[in-house]
C-alpha cells in the first residue's frame, strides 16, 4: 500500500476509501493486467504470426491461456499474489468481464450452447474456476505430469466447455505451441509479458 500511495502521489487512506478492501484493489490490478496482457498478445500475434491475415480467435485464446497460466506457474510471487487474493475474498478473484471472451467465441463460431439457460455465463465461470484449481493443484505438486501437460489440459478444458470437437482442440493446442515457437514472449517482474 505504501508503494502504491507513493507512486500515485496519494495517501494510503484514499486508496482504502476508494477500493474498500485489499482484495478489491488486487482485483482492479489484476483486471488491468489481464486487459493489457490480452492486448499485448493479440497485437504481437497479429503483427508477428498472422502478419495481417485474419487471426484465428481459438488459437489466439489458447496462446493467451497458456501464457497467462505459465506466468503464474513460473513466478512464485505471481502465484502468491493469486493465492492471497483467493484466500482473502474468492469472489474478487475473477474479472466481471470474463464472459466477454466466451461471447466473442460464440459470435464467431456459433457455439452449440443453451442461451435460455445462460450456459455461456456458466461456461465462463466453470472455465475460470477449473483453470485456477488445476493451476494451484499443479503448483502444490498434486499431479504427476509436466507443466506443459497441465497447461495443455487447462486449454483443452476451456474448449471442451465450449463444446468444441476433440480433433479441433488438438489442432488448436498444436498450433498454439507452434505460435509460441515462432513468436517469442518473455516474462518480466511484476506480471509483465513482452
Amino acid at each position: 500500500m505504501d508503494q502504491i500511495a507513493e507512486v500515485c502521489e496519494i495517501t494510503k487512506p484514499l486508496i482504502s476509501y476508494y477500493f474498500k478492501s485489499k482484495s478489491s484493489l488486487a482485483r482492479a490490478v489484476s483486471d488491468a493486467f489481464l486487459f493489457e496482457l490480452k492486448n499485448k498478445i493479440a497485437l504481437k500475434l497479429y503483427t508477428e504470426y498472422f502478419k495481417g491475415q485474419r487471426a484465428d480467435l481459438q488459437v489466439s485464446t489458447a496462446v493467451e491461456i497458456r501464457l497467462y497460466h505459465l506466468l503464474f506457474l513460473s513466478d512464485p510471487k505471481a502465484m502468491q499474489f493469486i493465492r492471497e487474493l483467493a484466500d482473502d475474498k474468492y469472489e474478487d478473484l475473477f474479472s466481471t468481464d470474463g464472459d466477454l471472451l466466451y461471447k466473442m467465441h460464440d459470435r464467431q463460431y456459433h457455439l452449440a450452447i443453451n442461451k435460455e439457460a445462460d450456459e455461456l455465463a456458466m461456461i465462463a465461470n466453470a472455465a475460470r474456476a477449473s483453470s485456477f484449481s488445476l493451476m494451484w493443484a499443479y503448483d502444490r505438486g498434486e499431479f504427476n505430469c509436466t507443466r506443459d501437460d497441465c497447461l495443455d489440459y487447462i486449454i483443452r478444458l476451456n474448449f471442451m466447455l465450449m463444446h468444441i470437437d476433440q480433433k479441433r482442440i488438438d489442432a488448436i493446442i498444436a498450433e498454439s505451441k507452434k505460435v509460441l515457437e515462432t513468436v517469442p514472449f518473455t516474462f518480466k517482474p511484476y506480471f509483465q509479458i513482452d
